[in-house]
């Protein structure tokens, strides 16, 4: 990481627009990235909430600092700026000073007048050196920090396997003896179907999630993203996944099963699929999607199973 070479200040920086293949390289470059800030999501947002989408790649001279994707809508004279999981760093933030002053500068960006509030879910780590950061520039905090698990697929496959816990990798044997059949959803009528069992199943356990609409948009902005993976018995269907690949990171979107599915531990056998598919095509670091160890204890319990790093964002901030 570059060093300052002298206290920055917020008119150090300069605030670049940048085309789509400008953001997708940089933001491939910077390797463990959360989906929210994939130039699919943007536009997905923009297209499903009608909010409008502004990108910028924050520099100091020519040098890169971060990237930032907001979304902004305005109700009279009112304006609300949301970010979600912001900035991709492209320095260490919690060890480059100029971290602080761009996150005061995105404050005064986004915050100019009485009537304009920002919503902003950094992507710092739980820590008082970065509620810190955030609070200098004038927020508070309001929600405390979102917790995920990243897993390192750079590791062999049996790194991976070793890493898993007992009673998952357990699991992962007991449905490969079950003698199930996975397959991906390669054509866009398997696609469709696979998020229409999903959101009945969503509604059925009456859970919250992103909806089927929602992801399905992300996937019609980039044709390479939606990776869809279903179980079958004797040609019965089980269960399935859906995640999302986003520069060289993927995260865990979605899921369903029946009972057989479940009796049979379907999902281990295909989440475990979808990790060999996103290793073989260059994914490096799998994103969970998020651990609510309250109302959905079973899923957190399945996430941590596979033996990833638990990570926890400083919280939400107004």
């Amino acid at each position: 990481m570059l060093a300052a070479p002298h206290e920055t200040t917020v008119e150090d920086f300069s605030w670049n627009d940048c085309t789509r293949a400008q953001w997708d390289d940089l933001y491939r470059l910077a390797g463990k990235t959360s989906l929210e800030q994939s130039w699919a999501y943007g536009e997905a947002v923009a297209a499903h909430y009608k909010q409008t989408v502004e990108r910028h790649i924050v520099c100091a001279g020519k040098a890169p600092l971060a990237m930032l994707q907001a979304h902004r809508r305005r109700r009279g004279p009112v304006g609300i700026t949301r970010i979600l999981r912001g900035p991709v760093w492209l320095i260490d933030p919690l060890a480059d000073a100029r971290a602080q002053t761009l996150c005061a500068g995105i404050a005064e960006r986004y915050r100019p007048r009485r009537f304009d509030f920002l919503s902003w879910l950094p992507e710092l780590p739980k820590g008082p050196r970065a509620g810190a950061m955030i609070e200098a520039a004038g927020l508070r905090r309001v929600v405390t920090g979102y917790a995920t698990v990243w897993l390192d697929l750079q590791r062999s496959p049996e790194a991976l396997l070793a890493g898993l816990q007992g009673k998952w990798r357990a699991a992962l044997r007991k449905a490969e003896r079950e003698n199930l059949e996975i397959s991906e959803d390669r054509k866009e009528r398997q696609r469709q179907a696979a998020l229409l069992l999903y959101d009945t199943f969503r509604r059925k356990k009456r859970f919250i999630g992103p909806s089927g609409d929602f992801i399905a948009a992300v996937g019609t902005t980039d044709r390479e993203a939606l990776l869809s993976l279903t179980a079958r018995h004797d040609g019965k269907l089980l269960a399935g996944v859906i995640l999302l690949r986003h520069g060289a990171s993927a995260t865990y979107m979605a899921s369903w099963t029946s009972a057989a599915g479940r009796e049979g531990q379907a999902h281990n056998l295909l989440l475990w699929r979808a990790i060999e598919v996103l290793k073989a095509g260059g994914t490096q670091w799998l994103d969970l999607g998020g651990l609510n160890t309250e109302s959905q204890q079973g899923l957190a319990r399945f996430k941590l199973g596979l033996g990833g790093e638990v990570f926890t964002l400083t919280g939400s901030y107004l």
